[in-house]
């Protein structure tokens, strides 16, 4: 009895102390990227005013962390930032409506297709937030919900160092907006194609190979 007590109470340590080790030893990566994104309309009138509402190009801040699946896949959970100013189009010209920004979590797979590129699938939400400029009356007066966004990527990258990797980035992505306001004045929802294109900058614990 002594004996498997003293046996139980060895692999019970030899686990606790393994558990740090693994962690230490765990492969992670984090990123920080900049760029641009492209929004399409928002928005379309053709009965009454007819004008748009879209986007302008807007820049954009991403951050990620991930962790290596393997020697050809990775997963990365990212957090990107864009704001703009939304314009209305009509015949007569454009106008500033209000700031607008968009937040945009997604959690990413990727996989390398080419010893210097990657493709990645991504699913997550998109939030818009717009100024409270007197809550504006129309687009936003009340807030917009959280929407599922998917999209797709390719990626070309290039080692900096040993521990760096500097990227340009391609990114598509795909939701459904609509805002209760646009509801209550018999608008449906509409699909919104965003492509975002910038430079990432990654640094990983371990040594960068191809």
């Amino acid at each position: 009895m002594a004996d498997r007590r003293t046996r139980l109470a060895v692999a019970l340590c030899v686990a606790l102390t393994a558990v740090p080790v693994t962690a230490a030893h765990a492969q992670v990566f984090a990123e920080f990227g900049t760029g641009a994104t492209w929004s399409s309309i928002l928005v379309r009138d053709t009965i009454v005013d007819g004008f748009t509402a879209q986007p302008a190009i807007a820049p954009t801040l991403g951050i990620a962390v991930g962790t290596p699946l393997g020697p050809k896949y990775e997963v990365a959970v990212g957090l990107a930032w864009a704001r703009s100013d939304l314009q209305q189009k009509q015949t007569e010209g454009s106008r500033d409506i209000i700031p607008l920004t968009v937040w945009t979590g997604t959690l990413d797979l990727r996989w390398r297709i080419l010893p210097w590129a990657s493709a990645q699938a991504s699913i997550g939400a998109v939030k818009y937030s717009a100024a409270d400029e007197g809550r504006q009356a129309t687009l936003f007066r009340n807030d917009q919900p959280l929407e599922p966004t998917v999209g797709l990527g390719v990626r070309v990258d290039h080692p900096l160092g040993r521990h760096f990797l500097v990227a340009l980035d391609l990114e598509w992505g795909l939701h459904r907006f609509r805002t209760q306001a646009l509801s209550e004045t018999g608008f449906g929802s509409r699909i919104v194609n965003r492509v975002f294109l910038g430079a990432t900058l990654r640094w990983s614990n371990a040594e960068t190979t191809r």
